[in-house]
């Protein structure tokens, strides 16, 4: 009879991965105010922000739809996109930038999902 030398192992603590809300792991790529940075995109966002919302929400994967029924839209858009990419903030923080300026907010957006090269 032959002797093996396999050894048991014996688990005894489960894997723990902390809080998974409090997982914020970067800052955003693009900042709020460098909003003309991509000036043909600037453009367009300016002259048709309702159309260049469908863009954004068609990158996030959701609705454009949405974009029409949603109050403060870009707000949920904004901590969608932060909470997926884990990137640090707050929903105080989301609101507080779309109320004063959705503009620079929806290039924000559309800069980090650029940025990280989420078409």
């Amino acid at each position: 009879m032959a002797h093996s030398n396999q050894r048991t192992t014996y688990i005894t603590n489960q894997p723990t991965t902390g809080n998974p809300f409090q997982q914020a792991t970067s800052e955003w790529s693009a900042d709020l105010f460098s909003c003309c940075d991509n000036v043909s995109e600037c453009c367009y966002a300016y002259w048709c922000f309702c159309c260049f919302l469908g863009t954004l929400a068609d990158r996030i994967g959701e609705s454009k739809v949405s974009c029409c029924c949603v109050p403060n839209v870009l707000g949920v858009y904004r901590m969608k996109v932060r909470s997926v990419l884990r990137i640090e903030g707050d929903s105080c923080g989301d609101y507080m930038a779309t109320s004063c300026c959705p503009f620079c907010v929806a290039l924000q957006i559309s800069n980090e999902l650029t940025n990280r090269g989420i078409n």
